[in-house]
């Protein structure tokens, strides 16, 4: 196989109640790019001070909540993420995140817990 060729891991990368990430292993570390499967939504509400995040939504449907703003989302829907902006998702979705820069663990704050669930 090509080292340009990316297949999607077969093990989850990170796993949370309502989701299942897979990392794609890029030779550039300027971004992250990973595939979530999401079946319920994000766990908590989320902030990141490092890294601004694109979720491009591939099949699926759901709601993102972003600085207090709710929003519906379907197939074909790009979310753009701003650095530092508190957001949360819910739904059942299947997502591609690229992060910029590249995902660090130690910048993500999480906050409250998910209040977009009952509505999903």
């Amino acid at each position: 196989m090509s080292k340009y060729i990316k297949k999607l891991p077969v093990e989850p990368s990170f796993e949370q109640k309502g989701l299942t990430g897979y990392n794609f292993d890029l030779e550039c570390k300027d971004i992250s790019l990973s595939f979530e499967d999401v079946f319920k939504g994000h766990d908590k509400y989320d902030k990141n001070f490092y890294s601004s995040k694109i979720y491009y939504v591939l099949e699926g449907n759901g709601t993102f909540c972003i600085e207090n703003e709710k929003m519906e989302v379907k197939q074909g829907d790009v979310v753009e993420v701003p650095k530092g902006a508190n957001f949360v998702f819910a739904g059942k979705m299947k997502m591609l995140l690229i992060m910029s820069p590249a995902f660090r663990p130690q910048d993500d704050i999480h906050g409250e817990d998910n209040d977009l669930y009952e509505k999903n």
